[in-house]
């Protein structure tokens, strides 16, 4: 029954983007702004204007810092609330890919589009971090559902009160996607959808007709636009009347279309860069996209012609594909919209691979798929195991365990993959997704115990009042702050920290214990005050774990003074 299989979904959401969210501590990325713009504004009490580190924060619209300010109102300021819009995104889109694959396909392909969806590592990974991209990604796929169905999808007559209740939620989620992220939440839905409703207003009938169905459509993009301005509006209208035009030019000119067509945030990447961020986005699951060869072929050969619903998710799936490959500005979570349609396409040729050959002998495509799909999860586990000098406060028996956990998932897949069970391929691919999950999230991304930020801030905290200034260079720069819960003087350059720590009033410096000596070259007497050993895992990378080097990956972080631990003032050299 189709509750069951929501509840069964829930579950594997549960699990995959739920469990441990309050750990590890809020890393040292763009999370961190959310998290702490977040927390000021509880602490402001101004729900109309973001601040991070006491200043302006104009780069994104507001609604993650609503979410996330609601949820410290609710528990309390942590980690597991500044995430929880991040998860409850991912159980959204899981749910939203489940209905919608069960309303164009059958019940069956629609729980394993929502199980896929559910345990696909670039989800999974995002769903654990306090960023607005799932949440987007998760209205957009609501706001292009639910346009298709209304404009798109043809539908028997007498259903017009239907159609204006998917208009109307698809052009709610429209404004709440252009309220987390901006236009592209509006321009993406709408050239996937654009396209499509106007081939069916010029297919099957002559230009007459097709002009009689013009009003109606007109209407219906009237009703979209309606709702999505009354959602998105207000906010915008707020914020301009408290900062003036400028805002407007700021946002929409500097941050939306500067960041598509230049560097200025994000360095320059090339136009192939997404591919393999979707296939590895896509893992475990995605060897199994080799399964798609044979209908492709088919096609080409025209002895099969390409059904609707799967123009529909190609149109779904190349659109934002093709937007952010042009783009200039490139980030592995921009394309997170990619996933649901092919998770949709991919959920369909499984079934009916499996099905074709529940009979026969093990099929050869699916086996191979399948060993692939192990392989790469028994090859990360000796990755990390190689890695285990990194993980500075894991122990020995807890790194044993977490590479067992993905050895033991990688060679369950292939097992079943070869054997006469392959129709239970899907179940083995989604416990070992759980798996590997928790084995990451415990025992490579978190330790027992303060995380070295949470270190630092209790050292900064008893070794000085909070009315004494603190600055930072080059580490912790965006996570100090949350933890610290009062702003940091930022310091740009090794001559910036000298200027500071010459200062006659009593201040503290956080830096690596490398820049500490170069200041010291500088003629600055300092103070070590206490330090920690530290792995940025929010910047980690696949280089980490194939070269893993202790003396390049680890830094030591110290705090430093101006002033003796007596509280004499420092004498310059």
């Amino acid at each position: 029954m189709p509750g069951s299989r929501v509840l069964l979904l829930i579950l594997l959401c549960v699990l995959t983007f739920f469990v441990g969210l309050g750990r590890p501590a809020i890393t040292d990325s763009d999370e961190a702004f959310y998290a702490e713009a977040a927390r000021e504004m509880v602490e402001r009490g101004d729900w109309v204007t973001p601040h991070y580190n006491g200043e302006y924060r104009f780069e994104k619209p507001v609604l993650y810092y609503w979410l996330a300010a609601f949820g410290y109102l609710a528990v309390g300021v942590g980690e597991g609330a500044a995430r929880f819009p991040s998860a409850l995104a991912g159980l959204m889109l899981v749910l939203t890919t489940f209905a919608c694959a069960r309303r164009w396909y059958d019940d069956t392909t629609g729980l394993l589009a929502g199980a896929i969806t559910a345990t696909s590592f670039g989800y999974v990974a995002v769903a654990r971090q306090a960023l607005p991209d799932l949440v987007l990604a998760a209205f957009m796929t609501l706001a292009t559902w639910t346009a298709l169905e209304a404009l798109v999808v043809p539908r028997r007559p007498g259903q017009s009160r239907v159609r204006i209740w998917w208009l109307v939620a698809s052009g709610a989620a429209l404004g709440a996607a252009f309220l987390t992220k901006g236009p592209v939440g509006v321009a993406l839905p709408a050239a996937v959808v654009g396209p499509l409703a106007l081939r069916r207003l010029w297919s099957g009938g002559s230009a007459g007709q097709a002009a009689t169905r013009l009003p109606r459509l007109t209407g219906d993009v009237a009703i979209l636009a309606t709702v999505c301005v009354l959602v998105a509006a207000p906010w915008f209208a707020a914020m301009t009347s408290v900062h003036g035009v400028a805002y407007l030019d700021r946002f929409f000119v500097g941050e939306n279309l500067e960041r598509f067509a230049t560097d200025r945030y994000n360095v320059a990447r090339p136009l192939w860069y997404y591919v393999p961020i979707v296939v590895g986005g896509l893992l475990p699951w995605s060897p199994l996209m080799v399964l798609w060869c044979r209908p492709v072929i088919r096609v080409i050969q025209r002895a099969r012609r390409v059904e609707p619903v799967e123009v529909w998710l190609l149109v779904w799936a190349a659109v934002p594909f093709l937007f952010f490959s042009i783009s200039v500005g490139k980030q592995p979570r921009y394309v997170l919209a990619v996933l649901p349609p092919l998770a949709m396409l991919l959920a369909r040729a499984v079934v009916r691979r499996l099905k074709s050959g529940a009979s026969a002998r093990p099929d050869p495509l699916v086996a191979a798929a399948g060993a692939c799909s192990g392989v790469v999860l028994c090859a990360f586990g000796i990755l990390v195991y190689r890695a285990r000098s990194l993980l500075v406060g894991v122990s020995g028996a807890a790194v044993l365990a977490g590479v067992g956990g993905l050895l033991a998932a990688g060679g369950v897949i292939a097992l079943v993959a070869v054997s006469r069970r392959q129709h239970r391929l899907p179940g083995a691919v989604v416990a070992a997704a759980v798996v590997s999950t928790l084995a990451v999230q415990y025992v490579v991304l978190s330790r027992p115990g303060p995380e070295p930020v949470q270190a630092m801030a209790a050292l900064v905290r008893a070794a000085a009042p909070s009315s004494q200034s603190y600055g930072r260079y080059g580490v912790f720069v965006r996570n100090l702050v949350f933890y610290m819960k009062r702003p940091h003087v930022d310091l740009a350059s090794v001559e910036q920290v000298a200027a500071f720590l010459r200062s006659n009033a009593p201040v503290l410096g956080v830096m690596t214990a490398t820049d500490m000596e170069r200041v010291r070259g500088d003629g600055v007497t300092l103070h070590e005050v206490g330090r920690v050993s530290y792995l940025n895992t929010g910047n980690l990378r696949l280089g980490t774990l194939l070269w893993p080097d202790p003396q390049t990956h680890l830094q030591t972080i110290v705090l430093v003074s101006n002033r003796a631990p007596d509280g004499r003032q420092r004498s310059t050299p």
